[in-house]
């Protein structure tokens, strides 16, 4: 239930056609549609093995389709270049290595090389770092080694790396992990704030509640194929789509009437 067959519209910043991507003769992901326009924050959910990552390494040009094609604004991903491509995408992904040689500064920097003149940044440059490091509650830590942050500081860096790049399509491959319960609702926050300007974003999460509160679509993965694919509003009236996640999930509605997914 819940997979609704469409082509992309012509509005769609973001088309996924058809995709299909093997390791070897063994089927990771086969004939993934979904597109997603300005203002969608798409939660991109499944079990573990389910092809999220996958997916979304192929949207962000990392690995290429066997089948099917990824466009943005109408536009084959091949056929951006790299320079395009890095103005328009941020892409988070699931691991980055724990001891990269660079202090947190240093590193959100790196998410303005796109806009900068060669490769000396400007005062706006140096402002849009500040701005991201304090929106993600890391300014502190600026003068820090990477390689001496925390998991959950190390992904806040991570993420104000991102905002320093100021995208339009934000991919992001669970982008709460490491974080405290407070960080993670900051998060999913900002990124719904984001959408709310105009931006796409699409974020690979385990957390159903999460996804149900900021979210504005729901696209679930079963086996490398899309199984359900539904607006948020739809979502929260039906509960027939927890089934594929865990049979002792139960949606609920809270006292002040926000639809909960609870679990015995």
């Amino acid at each position: 239930m819940g997979r609704r067959a469409h082509s992309a519209p012509m509005s769609a910043r973001l088309a996924v056609d058809a995709v299909s991507w093997r390791a070897g003769a063994t089927p990771i992901v086969s004939d993934v549609t979904f597109d997603a326009g300005p203002g969608d924050f798409v939660a991109l959910m499944g079990r573990n093995g389910a092809g999220k990552s996958t997916v979304l390494d192929i949207v962000a040009g990392l690995r290429t389709a066997s089948a099917g094609d990824v466009r943005f604004d109408g536009r084959p991903v091949g056929a951006w270049s790299t320079g395009d491509r890095a103005r328009l995408v941020a892409h988070l992904p699931q691991a980055v290595r724990p001891d990269l040689p660079f202090l947190a500064g240093e590193l959100v920097l790196m998410g303005r090389y796109p806009h900068t003149d060669r490769w000396f940044e400007s005062d706006a440059d140096r402002e849009a770092v500040e701005q991201a490091m304090r929106r993600t509650g890391c300014w502190n830590l600026r003068a820090r080694a990477m390689r001496t942050l925390s998991g959950g500081e190390r992904q806040r860096v991570l993420l104000a790396a991102c905002f320093a790049q100021q995208p339009r399509v934000w991919l992001l491959d669970e982008p709460s992990t490491y974080l405290d319960i407070d960080q993670q609702i900051h998060c999913f926050t900002a990124l719904r704030e984001e959408c709310d300007r105009g931006a796409t974003c699409v974020a690979v999460t385990h957390d159903v509640n999460l996804a149900l509160t900021y979210a504005t679509r729901l696209v679930v993965l079963d086996a490398g194929r899309v199984v359900v694919d539904l607006p948020v509003a739809e979502a929260v009236r039906s509960s027939g789509w927890l089934a594929h996640f865990s049979s002792r999930l139960e949606l609920m509605t809270t006292p002040s009437g926000r639809p909960w997914v609870s679990y015995s």
